[in-house]
């Protein structure tokens, strides 16, 4: 008889809030306006206008974020464009937004065996340089279409990578990856929305800290990790 496969061990990691400290989205398409067209700052009054009207819900992420590309980013992006920008945000972003908790549990899920990645409703293009800043496996996240000669385009390429779409592409990522042996899961995320993702886990840990987070974990049977603490690391196993 051959030996069973050992289990293959994945940490899902969110982006926003859970590795870095800071949402991403908006903070982006300022500093890439301001970096390449300052101009378009004078655009922001619309900017806040798309918000208000997302907060309002008269529309959903799905539209809400292609046009707050376009209007801070343009029609489109060049492939040599989208690649620059994102190494130079990720390169300010990382290290110093990345909470000492989450450097610890990301070291030790690397340390353990375990491959690394990253689940997260930010666009693609920049948030797999975040991704490979950091050291993960793999990444999945909202894809943008692309036109004919390879530009990237505000609109999306499919669903936004929230929520329980985030959960499908995650499943469908460990289906093609995670095989050859029963898989061992780690999940984090700061937002409930992720509970679908949390579901596909074996560990799953809520990332915040307060009483709201401790009822909310308790109410799902989740782990809590405050990832402002540089031991969240250390305790893999508590509850």
């Amino acid at each position: 008889m051959t030996d069973p496969a050992p289990p293959v061990r994945v940490a899902i990691y969110d982006l926003d809030r859970t590795v870095l400290r800071k949402p991403t989205f908006t903070l982006f398409l300022l500093w890439a306006a301001w970096r390449e067209a300052p101009w378009r700052l004078f655009l922001l009054p619309a900017l806040a206008g798309l918000m208000t009207g997302y907060a309002l819900r008269l529309y959903g992420r799905d539209r809400f974020k292609p046009a707050a590309i376009r209007l801070m980013l343009g029609a489109s992006i060049s492939p040599a464009r989208a690649e620059k920008l994102a190494a130079d945000f990720a390169t300010w972003r990382v290290p110093r937004d990345v909470p000492p908790g989450a450097a610890a549990c990301i070291a030790r899920d690397r340390a353990e065996g375990y491959r690394l990645l990253m689940a997260t409703a930010a666009p693609e293009f920049y948030a797999g340089a975040i991704a490979d800043a950091l050291g993960f496996d793999a990444i999945v996240a909202s894809r943008h279409k692309r036109d004919a000669a390879a530009n990237w385009l505000p609109q999306l390429d499919g669903p936004n990578c929230y929520g329980a779409e985030k959960a499908r592409r995650v499943a469908e990522w460990l289906g093609a990856n995670a095989t050859g042996g029963a898989a061992h899961i780690r999940a984090y995320s700061d937002h409930g929305s992720d509970a679908p993702t949390f579901a596909l886990a074996n560990d799953a840990w809520l990332v915040g800290r307060g009483d709201k987070f401790i009822r909310l974990a308790a109410r799902h049977g989740w782990r809590t990790a405050d990832f402002e603490d540089a031991t969240a690391g250390a305790v893999s196993e508590a509850r």
